[in-house]
């Protein structure tokens, strides 16, 4: 898919490489790549109360590479974590 077809081109590319990417060295790179794509993308809209389905689609994506980590890269649920804690 080209970034034409994208309706949110400065960070769904990294969003669907990361996705797709089945070699664990190279996951980590993309999903990185996604996390300074959203970064970037968020100091964008900062100032602008527009753009929530855009906020919207951002924290669907980022979600979704959450649970990305938990399987592919055998990355603990942050969750978890934080309820061992508080025991």
């Amino acid at each position: 898919m080209s970034d034409g077809e994208l309706k949110y081109p400065k960070w769904q590319a990294e969003f669907q490489e990361a996705v797709i990417e089945l070699d664990r060295e190279k996951l980590f790179g993309k999903i990185q790549k996604f996390e300074v794509a959203v970064f970037t993308r968020l100091q964008e809209l900062a100032s602008d109360s527009d753009h929530h389905d855009e906020r919207q689609a951002i924290d669907d994506a980022a979600s979704t590479l959450r649970e990305v980590k938990k399987h592919k890269l055998s990355h603990p649920d942050r969750n978890k974590i934080d309820e061992t804690h508080r025991r």
